[in-house]
């Protein structure tokens, strides 16, 4: 079965180098954003193009609710949650 990895802050500089190489490396991959949705599109669709899984999500990790949505979210869309990676900074 295939890892699933959610990377906060994947819309831009490290998060989205993040999520492409764990794209590479076969994880399908959550790539959170909260203002950078553009950017974590462009990630998005830069996996699938490399043959691999993934989907944008929006989220203001700064609200419990929405963190608890989202990762709630991963796991109804991918089944599992195996990695987080937490790089989320204050404008992501």
């Amino acid at each position: 079965m295939k890892k699933v990895a959610l990377v906060t802050g994947a819309g831009r500089g490290l998060g989205s180098d993040l999520a492409m190489r764990l794209g590479a490396a076969g994880y399908a991959v959550a790539v959170h954003y909260l203002k950078s949705r553009a950017g974590a599109e462009a990630v998005v669709e830069e996996i699938r193009k490399a043959g691999g899984e993934a989907e944008a999500m929006k989220g203001d990790l700064t609200s419990w609710d929405d963190a608890r949505r989202l990762v709630e979210r991963v796991q109804l869309d991918f089944g599992q949650l195996d990695v987080l990676i937490n790089n989320s900074g204050g404008l992501s």
